[in-house]
């Protein structure tokens, strides 16, 4: 009730201003200034406070803020001293950040109050804003990751926990909305539609959900989605109370791709034991082609001497789309799991025993996803359909006791190209 009236007054305070007489020939019309929200919660993290102005600034202008409460500055909470709306602009941010450190039991309150408004501006009724922060026995909220990417559907998860970063399972089933920030270039129903409804749902005695949001469309400039978890009673935002998100579509691995690394060497040394020095191996010179008009289809074509060639063998050949997979990226899962969308492709015949010495072909899948590092492309090959005999070989004995098919699911081989221009 309170954000509504908050709401009513700042649209009531825009009519007066439209209404004002024209006979006057002294009247200056004043740009108005407003927080866009009444009332904010912060956990831990950082929080923005959003300033809205009904008219874009003709020239880039510095707002100062008053800081009132029984949250204290720098003991609490740091802020910046201003607001800069920049020129052709209506909107800026402050940021809040918490001093986790200083966290107490109870919770505070900060009051953030716009100071003089400069020339050419007027401060309207929604002057100021007030933050809760919690104290450590809160609940917060927040997304698993702070960027995604959406492929053809793609679920995006948020977790629930107490401010000491213990599991919070919520009593009941509890539906969490989300909203669509207008920051958000992506149009929904012309780029994306959301699968199931603007929300996540988190089951009863779980602190997990997911939305779920379908590809329709991919524009030039029209491609950022930015999904933002919408304020609720008792809880507050944790790191991540939006998720930026880049409209992709299907991947297109048209292109040739050179071996650069299988990025998950380390992993399986460190955390598994294994015998890196065992693992196949491969150059720059070690390339695949993948050519085609159309994701659903690819002629591949390998020109490979290293050990690749002991997998994907050395002959062309056509390799089909069977749909998309949601796989765990064991080897960057710490604290939360991450997940990641995968393209998988048909090969008509592969050495699944990945061996120079054994060999056992037959169809297989195989994974692949185009991920970002420093700028570039990256071909991220995932191989999980296989049966070593060279390597992995205890690895594999024991995940033949799991039941997962293929075998090799939770172990698999993560290989990294990069584009050849």
């Amino acid at each position: 009730m309170k954000k509504i009236l908050f709401y009513l007054f700042v649209m009531c305070s825009l009519v007066v201003t439209s209404c004002s007489s024209d006979d006057d020939d002294n009247f200056v019309e004043l740009i108005e200034l407003n927080f866009n929200q009444a009332h904010y919660s912060l956990a831990k993290g950082e929080i923005e406070l959003r300033l809205i102005s009904d008219q874009p600034a003709s020239a880039t202008v510095s707002i100062p803020v008053l800081f009132s409460g029984t949250a204290v500055e720098g003991t609490d909470f740091t802020a910046g001293k201003s607001i800069t709306l920049k020129a052709g602009e209506t909107e800026a941010v402050l940021k809040v950040k918490r001093i986790e450190e200083n966290i107490g039991e109870e919770d505070k309150e900060l009051i953030v109050n716009l100071g003089t408004a400069p020339a050419g501006f007027k401060v309207g009724v929604g002057s100021y804003t007030s933050v809760e922060l919690l104290g450590n026995t809160g609940v917060i909220m927040s997304f698993d990751n702070v960027s995604g990417i959406l492929t053809e559907a793609t679920s995006y998860g948020i977790t629930l926990e107490t401010m000491t970063g213990a599991v919070y399972k919520v009593s009941e089933e509890t539906r969490f909305d989300i909203e669509v920030d207008p920051s958000s270039t992506a149009v929904e129903g012309t780029h994306f539609s959301f699968d199931g409804g603007k929300y996540a749902t988190v089951l009863k005695n779980k602190n997990k959900g997911t939305v779920s949001v379908k590809f329709l469309k991919k524009e030039e400039g029209k491609d950022k989605l930015v999904l933002r978890l919408v304020e609720r009673d008792g809880y507050a935002y944790g790191n991540n109370a939006s998720i930026i998100i880049t409209i992709s579509g299907p991947y297109i691995l048209t292109g040739t791709w050179a071996f650069d690394k299988i990025s998950n060497l380390t992993f399986y040394q460190n955390m598994w034991g294994e015998d890196i020095t065992k693992f196949p191996t491969g150059t720059s010179a070690d390339q695949i082609k993948f050519e085609g008009n159309s994701y659903q289809e690819y002629t591949f074509i390998p020109t490979l001497s290293g050990d690749l060639k002991n997998y994907f063998g050395t002959e062309s050949c056509t390799v089909t789309y069977k749909g998309e997979l949601e796989k765990t990226i064991e080897e960057e899962s710490t604290r939360y799991q991450v997940t990641a969308k995968i393209a998988v492709l048909q090969f008509p015949s592969v050495n699944v025993n990945f061996s120079a010495n054994n060999t056992s072909n037959r169809a297989a899948v195989v994974g692949f996803r185009i991920i970002k590092s420093d700028g570039k492309d990256i071909l991220e090959c995932t191989i999980d359909d296989f049966e070593p005999t060279d390597f992995m070989t205890n690895t594999y004995d024991m995940m033949k006791d799991y039941g997962e098919d293929p075998i090799m699911k939770l172990a698999p081989l993560r290989l990294h190209f990069t584009r050849v221009k």
